[in-house]
């Protein structure tokens, strides 16, 4: 039986989720209960065995959450335009699989950039609704989309260098 390179490449891209999903949520599930979004928060619970620094007592995450969105837009943007614009798919295989990776980066990234925005809104309404699991998932979206596209142009540069 062949596998074909698409569900190769996928299989690869929801195995390097998972594995930063239990990255983030393995070393927290003894004690996990909720994580605060804004430090302003985190001050306010006045949390043992925690120092926080003074500009805790009035921050929040919207500046944040503008700078993960921007950095997320700027993953996509060239992601798809190198998608669109790059080499010939024909060509080579590495560049094929290069192609498959920064279309799961910007899957992830899009997933990422929406839970994100959806979680920022609830924790507005309740404190406690940032829990392990969306914790672990948000920041497991974020970190697959930057690795499929580090590595997606790492195999787009070999695919390119292999050419002769």
């Amino acid at each position: 039986m062949r596998i074909s390179l698409f569900w190769a490449v996928s299989l690869v891209a929801l195995v390097v989720f998972c594995a930063w999903w239990m990255i983030f949520w393995f070393p927290r599930r003894r004690d996990a209960g909720y994580f605060f979004f804004d430090a302003q928060d985190s001050y306010n619970a006045k949390l043992r065995n925690r120092t926080l620094p003074a500009s805790a007592e009035k921050g929040t995450f919207e500046p944040l959450l503008k700078h993960y969105i921007g950095v997320t837009q700027l993953l996509i943007t060239v992601a798809a335009a190198s998608i669109a614009f790059g080499a010939n798919t024909q060509q080579v295989t590495p560049i094929v699989i290069a192609k498959l990776l920064l279309a799961w980066s910007i899957f992830f990234g899009v997933l990422f950039s929406a839970l994100l925005l959806y979680r920022y809104d609830e924790y507005s309404q309740d404190l406690e609704s940032y829990t392990l699991p969306w914790y672990s998932t948000i920041f497991a979206f974020g970190f697959s989309s930057l690795s499929c596209f580090v590595v997606g142009y790492l195999a787009w540069g070999y695919g390119l260098s292999s050419q002769h």
